[in-house]
């Protein structure tokens, strides 16, 4: 395959692979915290003999051997550094696509990043290096290829987490310094409440396994609200910049942004607001039952108020062991999921919590009401947060830990 770059007269270096011809373009990634541009994605503009615009998958597909397919990848890569080192654009990161099998079986023919960031005197730490790792069968090849590249300095990004074969496996044993959410979960949050609702805990996981989460594929106000919303670091789309060539003016979207903080803001105030008085108001009547309990009133007598509202599904009682005493009080809005799937966990006396984060918080904090995050409610088949308090200075023997189950499904 016949392969050069050259220098054309606007300043952009452009590459030519026999009758394919490939340009540089650069997308913004912007920092959520910082509102600024952090980085770019070197994206390939191909066109054919004929001067036609095509997918960059045709040039890739032209190759007929994975010597031809290296050499298409290479020369892609070393043109958008080319370009990037011209731009001068430290301290800025530069996102660079590297081809599945070009990972897995690159370092076969020769030396060549390596050389390439020298020559150009491009530092390690400029360069974010992307890999789909869904497309990588291989644990071995893959943790291998991250290797090299982490060698010299550069940083790893997850490409297109969360399709095809993604694995959180994988992500514990690479350790990204990025990973990159695939647009189609921002467009699957925008329709579905429950994959709006879980995005938050996705971004969370990944934060928590040590990598900073891009969200890509920004491109509505709505998209942009959900993203900010989840918690993600870095994001990057059409909605706020499109691929262009790297100027000497730094541009995006700023109102767009602006905006989509702005809103989110006052959503979240919004929201926080009205869900603090919905969750006031069942503390309160939880807090009158705590105290009928204590004048040994029967729990379902006690708790009648409380399961009367519609926020309340149930109510029970755990002794120190985080064993539930009795049959569980369900209230009046209780899911009617209880009723079906999940029928065979119902009967719950005797059944231990003693796992359950609302039990340990309670235990460790007694004279305090607890609330713990969603979850999936195994008494009744909902999402729920639960209320829970211990009474302080209980003797261990006679310790109670009295149990709320708060409706969720629709937040």
């Amino acid at each position: 395959m016949n392969t050069r770059i050259q220098l054309e007269a606007d300043g952009q270096h452009v590459a030519t692979c026999d009758h394919f011809t490939v340009r540089s373009a650069f997308q913004p990634i912007i920092s959520v915290a910082h509102q600024r541009i952090v980085g770019y994605e070197g994206l390939a503009r191909v066109s054919d003999k004929a001067g036609l615009s095509i997918a960059p998958s045709q040039l890739f597909d032209s190759a007929q051997d994975i010597e031809s397919l290296v050499t298409i990848d290479r020369i892609c890569r070393e043109l958008h550094l080319q370009n990037f080192a011209r731009a001068k654009r430290t301290p800025h990161w530069i996102f660079i696509n590297v081809h599945p099998l070009v990972a897995m079986h690159g370092h076969q023919f020769g030396p060549f990043f390596a050389q390439i960031l020298e020559r150009l005197h491009i530092e390690g730490w400029q360069v974010v290096v992307e890999i789909v790792e869904a497309e990588l069968a291989d644990d071995a090849q893959l943790i291998d290829a991250i290797a090299l590249y982490r060698s010299l300095g550069c940083l790893v990004a997850l490409d297109d987490f969360g399709v095809g074969g993604s694995q959180f496996t994988r992500l514990w044993r690479i350790e990204a310094d990025i990973v990159k959410l695939d647009r189609s979960l921002i467009v699957e949050a925008e329709k579905s409440q429950r994959a709006q609702r879980t995005l938050p805990s996705l971004v969370a996981m990944i934060h928590e396994a040590g990598s900073l989460v891009l969200q890509e594929g920004i491109e509505t106000p709505q998209q942009l609200s959900i993203a900010l919303n989840s918690g993600v670091d870095l994001l990057q789309g059409f909605g706020l910049a499109r691929p262009a060539l790297l100027s000497p003016v730094e541009s995006f979207d700023r109102a767009f942004l602006s905006q989509g903080l702005t809103t989110t803001s006052l959503e979240v105030d919004k929201a926080d607001h009205n869900l603090h008085q919905q969750i006031k108001s069942v503390t309160e009547r939880f807090e009158d039952m705590l105290v009928a309990i204590e004048r040994n009133v029967p729990l379902a007598i006690a708790a009648k108020a409380l399961l009367s509202m519609h926020l309340v599904a149930r109510v029970f009682v755990l002794d120190g062991d985080g064993c539930q005493q009795a049959e569980t009080v369900q209230g009046a809005f209780a899911p009617a999921s209880l009723q079906n799937r999940f029928r065979p966990l119902a009967h719950a006396e005797g059944a231990s919590w003693a796992k359950r984060p609302y039990f340990r918080r309670a235990m460790i904090e007694p004279g305090m009401v607890q609330i713990s995050r969603p979850y999936l409610s195994v008494a009744g088949g909902n999402l729920c947060r639960t209320l829970s308090y211990c009474r302080a200075h209980a003797p261990h023997h006679g310790v109670k830990v009295v149990c709320c189950d708060i409706n969720w499904s629709d937040f």
